[in-house]
């Protein structure tokens, strides 16, 4: 069934507003993706009663560089903080090697495949850098206490499992994003294939930012969707805010202008916005149309109502 193209009010868009994107894919993803570090923890042997010994962790490190993602999981230390920790090695001459810029993980992985004296002061660290007095004087409690593997790795599987979903949250959430662009193009597709109206994505003339869709056409856009799906808040709310009312108002001046009747349409949901109701308020107001998850079939009737003829099959 068509939902009818009209504008929400504003209470109907936020009682219609959902809280967290669930996807059953993207869930199951991750699911798979702990099971396999789970998988390749037991195998590194980081189990309860384990002789956690500097030599046999080098040997993995060095022939399975992934156990090294699966440590800091263990010890729940992020990405990013280990490689200020293998700066501050270079910076003492804990490591062999002149500090000149920060190196990758990647870079670390290789050099512990090629170097195996490097793959063992990373053992070292990893298993008991806790107890290491010198690094005591310049690195945080807090961190220095998750350099323990010894201990943290004789926990539970499920306190494991939990662990590394923690772990894993900027990867969900990345995949998350795209999951919902996913929602939104499975709709235009859906449309495509029913109307034959195409749909683009990329920078046009009419507003200064990359368009997220524009049907039928980037060069000739008549109705332009802008999404956002925030299920915490951000400092960058107001700037998606702030950009989607000013696409919106280049849009009112084109059809004024032209005698156009292009519609522009704010897809927006997740619960970031009903903590930011000022922000929101604005993005419903500010627009011809406005959609959520709940709202996505109405796009259908948008597109019957602005597109032009020619463009239908």
């Amino acid at each position: 069934m068509v939902i009818e193209a009209r504008k929400l009010s504003f209470e109907e868009a936020w009682d219609s507003m959902s809280v967290f994107f669930v996807d059953n894919l993207l869930e199951n993803e991750i699911d798979q993706e702990v099971e396999n570090l789970i998988n390749l923890a037991l195998g590194a042997n980081f189990t309860e009663g384990a002789s956690l010994d500097v030599e046999n962790i080098a040997n993995m490190l060095g022939n399975t560089p992934k156990v090294l993602d699966v440590i800091l999981m263990e010890i729940g230390l992020s990405e990013e903080k280990f490689l200020r920790i293998v700066s501050l090695l270079r910076k003492l001459g804990e490591i062999d090697a002149p500090f000149d810029s920060e190196w990758s993980l990647d870079k670390i992985k290789r050099k512990m495949t090629d170097d195996r004296d490097f793959s063992k002061i990373i053992s070292a660290i990893r298993i008991d850098g806790k107890r290491n007095r010198r690094l005591s004087n310049y690195i945080p409690r807090y961190y220095l206490d998750t350099l323990n593997l010894r201990e943290i790795a004789e926990s539970s599987l499920e306190a494991r499992r939990v662990r590394y979903k923690h772990s894993l949250i900027g990867t969900y959430s990345g995949r998350k994003g795209y999951r919902v662009e996913a929602r939104i193009i499975e709709k235009l597709e859906e449309i495509h294939e029913k109307l034959g109206v195409p749909f683009e994505k990329g920078r046009s003339r009419f507003i200064d930012t990359d368009i997220d869709f524009a049907i039928p056409s980037l060069v000739d856009p008549w109705v332009i969707i802008m999404s956002s799906f925030q299920e915490t808040t951000s400092s960058g709310q107001s700037t998606k805010a702030r950009d989607m009312l000013s696409a919106f108002e280049r849009i009112q001046r084109s059809n004024s202008r032209h005698n156009e009747n292009q519609a522009f349409v704010n897809f927006v949901d997740g619960g970031g916005w009903l903590a930011r109701k000022g922000d929101f308020r604005r993005l419903v107001e500010n627009c011809h149309y406005f959609v959520n998850f709940q709202y996505l079939d109405m796009l259908e009737a948008v597109v019957r109502e602005h597109v032009p003829d020619k463009y239908f099959k």
